[in-house]
C-alpha cells in the first residue's frame, strides 16, 4: 500500500515517436530512489495499480497501445501488451481504469482505456492474449442548425478521461471538445446524455463516492464543475 507508480513520457510530440518511456515505483518509505524501473518503448501517458492483485500495473502509451506489467518481475517486459495495429488504439492512451466492480459472475481480470481515437476499450487478460472488446465510440455532438453542414462529416470526439459510478453501470467520459458523455452498460453502452460543460477540453472527470448523482470535472478552460 505504500507504493507509488509514477509515468513518464515527453509532451515534445512532434519528437514524441523517437522516445521512449518510463515507469517508476516508488515506496514511501524511501522516496529518494525508486524500487523498482521498467523502460517504455513509448512515452508514458496514464497507469492505474489494480485494487485487489497489487502488483499488476496497466499503462496506457502514447503510441496507443496498452500493456500490463507485474512489477516485481525483475526482466521488465510486460506480461501482456496491445501491439495488434488492427485492435489498438491509433492516438494516445490518456487514462486506464482497472475494474472495479466486484460480480460473482466475473472471474475475468480487466481494465478499460480511452483514446483521442474516439473509443472507450475494455481490455480482459485471458491465458496468453489481452482480448479487446469496444464499449463505446464517442459520437461528436452536433447543433441541430449545424447539422446539414456536417452530415456529411462524420467523425468520433477524441476522449481525455473518463469514471465508473459506484454502480459501475454508468460512466461519464470527458472529451477534447469539452462535452462531457454519460453511458451506461445496462443498455449496451448508449449515450444517455451530454453535458456541455466546458468549452476547451475535459482533463479529468470523478464521481462523487458518497452522492451518486454528482460528478466533478476540470478542463482546460481553467474551470471546475
Amino acid at each position: 500500500t505504500d507504493l507509488v507508480a509514477v509515468g513518464y513520457g515527453s509532451y515534445d510530440f512532434a519528437n514524441a515517436s523517437q522516445n521512449g518511456g518510463l515507469i517508476c515505483c516508488f515506496s514511501l518509505k524511501n522516496t529518494s530512489h525508486p524500487e523498482y524501473i521498467i523502460e517504455t518503448d513509448s512515452g508514458v501517458m496514464s497507469l492505474d495499480f489494480h485494487t485487489t492483485h497489487s502488483s499488476l500495473l496497466c499503462v496506457g502509451m502514447y503510441d496507443g497501445s496498452v500493456s500490463v506489467y507485474e512489477v516485481r518481475n525483475k526482466s521488465g517486459v510486460p506480461i501482456y501488451t496491445s501491439s495488434d495495429p488492427t485492435v489498438k488504439h491509433t492516438d494516445p492512451v490518456w487514462q486506464v481504469y482497472w475494474n472495479r466492480e466486484k460480480k460473482e459472475a466475473d472471474k475475468d481480470i480487466f481494465f478499460y482505456s480511452v483514446s483521442s481515437d474516439g473509443r472507450v476499450t475494455k481490455w480482459i487478460l485471458s491465458k496468453n492474449e489481452l482480448i479487446c472488446e469496444e464499449v463505446v465510440e464517442l459520437k461528436l455532438k452536433v447543433d441541430r442548425e449545424d447539422k446539414e453542414t456536417a452530415s456529411s462529416l462524420v467523425g468520433l470526439a477524441g476522449g481525455c478521461c473518463f469514471d465508473f459510478a459506484q454502480d459501475t453501470n454508468s460512466f461519464v467520459v470527458g472529451t477534447e471538445e469539452g462535452s462531457i458523455q454519460s453511458y451506461s452498460n445496462s443498455y449496451n453502452s448508449t449515450l444517455q446524455r451530454s453535458f456541455q460543460g466546458h468549452h476547451m477540453a475535459t482533463y479529468a472527470v470523478r464521481w462523487n463516492k458518497f452522492h451518486p448523482d454528482v460528478f466533478l470535472s476540470c478542463s482546460a478552460d481553467w474551470t471546475v464543475k
